[in-house]
């Protein structure tokens, strides 16, 4: 059967990940689609999510693949005894057309909308793509004393997680748990960029590799040493790697499309397009009911539960 390109979340490295956090998993591949379903649990009863998936084969007209795929979801949920389907086609289908095969927009679990840089490209015009004051800071970075390295030691993440708790209690968020990351390190998938100056860490960020994409998952820096832009070095430096290692697309991994200042994604929006590149859309995150009175009923838990966090 064809290989088709699957998003890093449908491989089976990510499926082992799941398993690693207690999960079920599915895999399956058809006629003009693939997916990786993974079962999650709700005070209501189970549902399946395909997280960026089912992967649609491009000769395929993508409606005609998504509605075998989400066949093979229904007959797998019932198999499964779960009340919905929860999917993330990558394939850019009007929402009419979703509408129309029973799907209902949930809010987005995966961000709708990336950002990717072409490796394929020269190095130099990629790094010319690079805004001048960024690219300047990393072509002096050792004339600072500040050194980069990279590591798959899962005992490490603490660098990482511990930049992150700061950056969440300035910003008022929740950041990834730390046996969450730990465990990514652990699966083999991911690597830890590390830029210390004098030996002490000051930034650090977390990627995956997969079929020839390098995905830019979790960064934090520390505040003190901002000034120094080693968040953006090792950001840089992810980027010379990655076409030095063959890979063919960088994708930075979530943006938002609003021209507001105020969206709380705006400035990081900015920041990733501010190395060159070009902007990918999905279709977003939608749900496929299986029982209509439990996805009423877990709606309906929804709202109240976002109401309580409010009060």
């Amino acid at each position: 059967m064809k290989v088709m390109k699957r998003h890093f979340l449908q491989s089976s490295a990510w499926g082992k990940f799941e398993k690693m956090e207690g999960r079920e998993v599915f895999e399956k591949e058809g006629e003009g689609f693939a997916y990786l379903a993974v079962k999650h649990q709700t005070p209501l009863g189970s549902y399946l999510y395909c997280p960026y998936g089912p992967a649609l084969d491009k000769e395929v007209e993508p409606g005609v693949a998504l509605k075998s795929a989400l066949d093979s979801l229904t007959e797998l949920a019932r198999e499964q005894k779960v009340f919905f389907v929860r999917v993330e086609p990558t394939a850019t289908l009007p929402a009419e057309e979703l509408q129309k095969m029973g799907l209902k927009k949930s809010h987005d679990l995966d961000p709708a909308h990336t950002w990717i840089l072409d490796l394929t490209n020269s190095q130099e015009s990629i790094l010319t793509g690079i805004e001048k004051r960024k690219l300047r800071h990393w072509r002096t970075h050792k004339n600072k004393g500040i050194t980069l390295r990279k590591t798959q030691d899962p005992e490490q993440i603490t660098i990482l997680t511990n930049f992150l708790g700061k950056l969440g209690e300035r910003d008022h968020f929740n950041p990834q748990n730390e046996d969450h990351l730990k465990k990514q390190l652990e699966a083999g998938f991911a690597t830890l960029y590390v830029a210390e100056l004098e030996g002490e860490p000051i930034a650090a960020a977390l990627i995956y590799d997969y079929d020839g994409v390098r995905y830019y998952a979790h960064a934090a820096t520390d505040e003190e040493h901002r000034k120094l832009m080693a968040g953006t070095i090792i950001l840089i430096q992810m980027i010379v790697d990655a076409q030095n290692e063959g890979e063919k697309v960088f994708d930075f991994w979530g943006i938002t499309t609003s021209e507001d200042p105020k969206h709380p994604w705006y400035g990081f929006t900015q920041y990733k397009k501010s190395f060159g590149g070009e902007q990918v859309d999905y279709a977003g995150t939608w749900d496929l009911p299986i029982s209509r009175v439990k996805y009423g009923l877990y709606g309906v838990m929804r709202k109240v539960n976002r109401l309580l966090r409010q009060a």
